[in-house]
This record gives C-alpha cells, sequence and structure tokens, in this order.
C-alpha cells in the first residue's frame, strides 16, 4: 500500500479563496490540521499559519 502524504483524516483545501474574496472568513486549515507544520515544515496551504480563508455563504 502505497504511503499517504498526508495524516490520516487531513485533506487538501479545496474551498479556499485568496485574500480580499467578499464574504469568505478564516477556518482551520484541513491540511495540517490547524498546526501549521506538516513534516516540521510551514504547511504549503496555510503558509504556517494553521488558518485558510474559506467562503461563507456562497462567495467565491
Amino acid at each position: 500500500m502505497a504511503e499517504e502524504r498526508f495524516p490520516a483524516g487531513n485533506r487538501e483545501n479545496t474551498d479556499a479563496v485568496p485574500p480580499g474574496t467578499p464574504n469568505a472568513g478564516e477556518n482551520i486549515c484541513r491540511r495540517c490540521g490547524g498546526t501549521g507544520e506538516i513534516d516540521g515544515t510551514d504547511c504549503p496551504d496555510c503558509s504556517g499559519t494553521g488558518k485558510v480563508l474559506t467562503p461563507v455563504g456562497g462567495a467565491g
């Protein structure tokens, strides 16, 4: 069986939107689980913050 790229239960943030998107809000990064790190390096999705912007109520 192939080794998983990310820990079990964590997924990429496919619903993340760019900064400045109207009606978007902070959410915990699913890739790193909010820790900001993967294997001791900054998470590529949240840049180490543990948070991403996601649409709220149809934003994006």
